[in-house]
């Protein structure tokens, strides 16, 4: 995708009408394209600025509201029913989203593993420190290479999509095995989890800036002793 994509497609991202899919490429140019991520925040302010003024003009709504009120409680049995099945079935919606977005996210960040470290398929790896660290400091990262146990190296960076949101992906060697490192936006703290997809060995961990999944087709021990490095400079 690139910026004349970006900008034809802005529309539909701005509805939230984009495809899933056409949405991951989508947030992996903007989070390389510095250009493009300020067009988009002046065309989100915009938006919303629309949306205010229009907004603004619209009449009082009191006297339909107050027909709504007495509607409310005329039916209010029946309503309190379907108020009760509705959150019943939010609740369940929301659990089983949580439940299942991990899962999604531990088979992106294994695929992308075997498919671009293991098999060696084509991408467009950054292998300079310092372009390497241009991306990293997107995500605040001050020093890449202190994330890896004593005796590995930074071999490469790329920006990629996983579970739909841009994330970095970096690849730590020591020379017989390679470790992935993929790093993104954090939020609610989470301790380090142990997971598998495959052959792949998987760790993840969030702290309130950054959320780390580490992935390898080495041993599990291996996998959770590169995890405890990282999340103690995370």
């Amino acid at each position: 995708m690139n910026c004349k994509d970006i900008e034809e497609l802005a529309p539909l991202y701005l509805s939230g009408e984009m495809e899933e899919d056409r949405k991951v490429l989508f947030h992996t140019h903007l989070a390389e394209c510095r250009s493009c991520a300020v067009k988009m925040e002046q065309h989100r302010a915009m938006d919303a600025r629309l949306r205010k003024a229009l907004c603004a003009g619209l009449p009082d709504a009191g006297a339909l509201e107050r027909s709504v009120s007495r509607q409310i409680v005329r039916e209010r049995s029946r309503r309190w029913m379907l108020a009760m099945a509705a959150a019943a079935l939010l609740i369940a919606a929301v659990l089983g989203y949580r439940m299942l977005r991990p899962e999604k996210l531990y088979r992106d960040a294994a695929l992308d593993h075997r498919q671009e470290v293991v098999e060696h398929q084509p991408r467009h790896w950054r292998t300079d420190l310092v372009e390497i660290e241009k991306l990293a400091a997107r995500y605040e990262l001050a020093d890449v290479t202190a994330l890896a146990p004593e005796g590995y190296r930074l071999e490469h960076a790329k920006m990629c999509g996983i579970d739909g949101q841009p994330a970095l992906h970096l690849v730590y060697t020591n020379g017989a095995r390679e470790f992935s490192v993929f790093v993104r936006q954090g939020g609610d703290l989470e301790p380090l989890s142990a997971h598998s997809v495959g052959a792949e060995h998987l760790a993840r961990f969030r702290t309130a800036r950054h959320e780390a999944v580490i992935v390898t087709d080495g041993s599990r021990g291996e996998c959770l002793q590169f995890a405890r490095m990282a999340a103690a400079v995370l």
